[in-house]
């Protein structure tokens, strides 16, 4: 899957209790049973669920995979397999849940309606119940009415230790009925952050991504085009399931936005969106929104587990989502030599430390969609490969899962 790249080199703002008696003894069988419906005991074992879902065919869907935790399951590998003739499995990205234990995802096909997921993080974490990742789903639009199961296979895990642990599995489907309808093309869960892929209220001016079934044209940017409320977004990445643009800054005020998709002049898909002032995120390194992120050092390198920053060094992050900009920034504009600075307040922790923000602003020759955010490493940080650090816009913070590597 595509997603958007960032190419640092070439980026110009350099980095300078007990039971009471009341309780008759006939009651702890049930007690216990509540208690063990509820509580995962020592010994119980994991779980990944898969759901099960009815669309229409030529739908784009998303699937939100659930974990049940055991408070011991560390990393994960498994396999989806599918019905390749009637659907693709073709992207997932990490819950929101999941991305706070710092945790990594990476994928590929392996097979033939194979395809293969891996969890790991650079830390002995447990993965915490919740969603553990959102499968996005195309089903063809020649896909037969029926049921087609979604099946886990060759699943393992790993413990806090390293050690294998024991985890189960629920396999799910997705039931294909009635026929296709325009506006099963793409849901609201496919409306994404262009930098943490995650679904939520788009601001004026974010780099965003649209996942689903058949929205773009084979034909590319020129016969595709996205609009809000009427105004149109600025795209520079277009596919048959993925549109990456810039959304208007004329949606500063609004809570919601009609977002219309068409294809040489047709209408493909027809959404109300949620908007917010804010939506802030930092791009990773990997496109994949959790992880090591696309960070440079004061020298201008890489910044990475082989490369970190010293504490009370500059580096410099490069973001999405922080709104408008002062002076205001026009639609698709490219930032020139005068920066502009995002109108809201703008911080920075790392390690839950506030970290003293120098500049942040526009790139010149970028779009004005990406901000770059340069601040100082606190001092007293303890050194680690993946020490969490978190943009926040206006009080409101980026999703977690975000890394910063420092010595």
């Amino acid at each position: 899957m595509h997603h958007v790249f960032l190419v640092l080199e070439f980026f110009s703002q350099r980095v300078t209790d007990p039971v009471p008696n009341s309780i008759a003894a006939a009651a702890f069988p049930a007690l216990l049973l509540l208690a063990i419906g509820s509580v995962p005991l020592p010994g119980m074992n994991a779980l990944i669920s898969l759901p099960s879902q009815t669309a229409a065919p030529g739908s784009g869907i998303v699937l939100p995979v659930a974990f049940q935790s055991n408070g011991e399951a560390s990393g994960l590998q498994f396999d989806i397999q599918y019905d390749n003739s009637a659907m693709k499995v073709f992207f997932a990205s990490l819950g929101n849940t999941i991305s706070t234990s710092q945790k990594w995802i990476y994928q590929a096909d392996v097979a033939s309606g194979t395809r293969r997921f891996l969890i790991v993080g650079l830390n002995s974490n447990p993965i915490p119940s919740g969603t553990l990742i959102n499968l996005f789903v195309n089903l063809s639009p020649t896909a037969p009415v029926g049921v087609f199961p979604l099946v886990i296979s060759n699943l393992t895990g790993s413990d806090l230790s390293g050690l294998p642990a024991e985890v189960d599995s629920s396999n799910g489907a997705v039931t294909v009925a009635g026929t296709t309808a325009q506006s099963s093309h793409l849901q609201i869960a496919g409306v994404l952050n262009g930098a943490s892929l995650a679904a939520g209220p788009l601001a004026p001016g974010e780099i965003f991504t649209l996942v689903g079934s058949d929205i773009g044209s084979t034909s590319g940017i020129t016969e595709t085009h996205v609009s809000f409320d009427g105004f149109a977004a600025s795209l520079f990445y277009v596919a048959s399931n993925q549109i990456n643009g810039i959304t208007p800054y004329e949606l500063v005020g609004r809570s919601a936005t009609q977002m219309e998709i068409t294809d040489g002049g047709n209408v493909i898909s027809d959404l109300l969106v949620p908007v917010a002032a804010e939506s802030p995120a930092i791009f990773t390194l990997d496109g994949s929104g959790v992880g090591q992120g696309a960070i440079l050092n004061q020298d201008s390198t890489i910044n990475s587990p082989a490369n970190p920053a010293s504490t009370g060094s500059i580096v410099a992050l490069f973001t999405t989502g922080s709104g408008q900009t002062n002076p205001g920034a026009a639609d698709g504009q490219l930032a020139g030599s005068l920066p502009l600075i995002p109108a809201l307040p703008v911080a920075v922790q790392i390690g839950g430390i506030a970290a003293d923000v120098v500049y942040a602003g526009t790139v010149i020759g970028l779009s004005t969609g990406l901000v770059q955010v340069n601040c100082r490493v606190p001092q007293g940080l303890t050194p680690d490969y993946a020490v969490s650090i978190v943009l926040i816009v206006a009080g409101v913070s980026s999703p977690g899962g975000v890394t910063l590597a420092v010595q």
